[in-house]
């Protein structure tokens, strides 16, 4: 079986995901003109696993992971870990001024550190939110020009997601969440608690689905509740997929929705290079955010929700995400060497297809294959430096590790090939 995916082909490079306080921008030139502006990559799907004992084992432990802040044996994050952003130096507002000093000591009162955990409550997100470093809507940037990487924005998270809620501001607007992937700052009318009976009817659950394509509207009543993403969960009972709203006293109200069963596939789809490079494909040009701003994706959260639909749990940020093949008894951790050229022999020896991400510094990519080979890979990508100055791409690309390498010269900056340190092998 071959599978045909369109692509548009970004031959400039360089984005991330959110982290603490890393830069991201790659000085490499726009020159890697003589590859083609749109491309088509034949796939073949001659990876196949279809072993049911196998997905049912991917897909318990998914679940398990996914609910383990709803473990009765759970306990929340130490002080250090939750409240770094707020020993953070003075950076850059909206306004592209100083933040001051007043503004940084209103939002340290707020967060009433003193006080933490203040709550323990079992939770759900009832929208997708922002998850927030402290408890702020403004931006923190490093430099007078740092858009868009605020480093106040943390994540994002999306509606139905397991929480437990931990602790609140002075104010009560916001409160501070935990899920199995992200910690931080949302707004209170964002998350609900949640019966233990709803708790048990998620949990017990057999049955789930996942969105085959990013912002599908769905509805209760005629009204809008919510997009669903790719990357989100949805229960699936009696026909019907289900959701929450919050209710008056702040409790999650279970509800169902209407949907087209021709847009979502049963969690996990069997893990075939097919299924991923559909999944990956259907998100294809899709506008960069830093952290999940605007509702986007940076290069972690799209590795992390085009593979968790074949029922691979990831972490949130990069590092973590190549580090897991260290512990994961179906992925393979590999540390490149520094030369270039044993570099490319053991990525070409080792590398499968949409089942393999490369890590360096501060990025993550989806390696897809050989292209006049070269190996090829997609990722999230903002933008990069040149002699022209910044370049913006901002969105999702598919680049080789050295683009513009014809025209560079003796002082050309590292490329990603110069860069990448290890590499995932997911289900090796």
């Amino acid at each position: 079986m071959q599978l045909v995916i369109l692509v548009t082909f970004m031959v400039i490079l360089f984005g991330g995901c959110a982290t603490k306080d890393v830069t991201l921008d790659v000085d490499n030139k726009i020159n890697d003109l003589s590859l083609p502006q749109r491309s088509v990559m034949y796939i073949n799907d001659n990876n196949k696993i279809v072993d049911m004992n196998f997905s049912s084992q991917l897909k318990k432990e998914y679940l398990e992971k996914y609910f383990s802040v709803w473990d009765k044996n759970f306990s929340p994050s130490d002080k250090d870990t939750v409240f770094w952003g707020l020993s953070s130096k003075r950076g850059f507002g909206e306004s592209k001024r100083y933040q001051n000093d007043g503004f940084l000591d209103e939002i340290k009162f707020n967060s009433d550190v003193d006080s933490y955990p203040s709550m323990n409550d079992y939770g759900i997100m009832v929208k997708t939110a922002n998850v927030r470093v402290v408890p702020s809507d403004k931006p923190r940037f490093s430099t007078r020009d740092g858009y868009p990487f605020d480093r106040w924005q943390n994540s994002l998270i999306f509606a139905f997601t397991p929480i437990r809620i931990v602790h609140q501001d002075i104010t009560k607007e916001w409160v501070l969440i935990q899920s199995s992937f992200v910690s931080g700052w949302v707004k209170f009318d964002e998350v609900a608690k949640i019966h233990k009976k709803d708790m048990q009817f998620l949990m017990k659950s057999k049955n789930f689905v996942v969105p085959m394509r990013d912002n599908i509207p769905l509805y209760y009543k005629d009204k809008f509740i919510v997009q669903a993403r790719i990357g989100m969960l949805f229960q699936k009972a009696n026909n019907r997929i289900y959701g929450y709203y919050r209710n008056t006293d702040g409790v999650a109200v279970r509800i169902p929705f209407s949907y087209d069963e021709s847009l979502f596939g049963d969690f996990p789809l069997p893990f075939t290079q097919s299924n991923i490079a559909n999944i990956a494909d259907s998100l294809n040009l899709q506008n960069y955010g830093w952290g999940g701003m605007y509702g986007n994706r940076d290069c972690s959260a799209f590795i992390r929700d085009v593979l968790m639909n074949v029922g691979i749990f990831l972490p949130r940020n990069s590092l973590a995400q190549v580090n897991a093949g260290k512990s994961s008894p179906y992925s393979s951790y590999m540390a490149l060497p520094k030369d270039n050229d044993e570099k490319l022999e053991l990525i070409k020896n080792n590398a499968l297809p949409f089942r393999t991400i490369f890590w360096l510094k501060g990025h993550i990519m989806l390696y897809i294959g050989e292209y006049n080979n070269e190996p090829i890979v997609m990722h999230d990508v903002w933008g990069i430096k040149s002699s022209d100055g910044l370049n913006i791409l901002g969105g999702i690309s598919i680049t080789t590790l050295t683009p513009g390498s014809e025209q560079n010269g003796l002082n050309s900056p590292p490329s990603l090939l110069d860069r990448i340190e290890a590499i995932n092998i997911i289900v090796k």
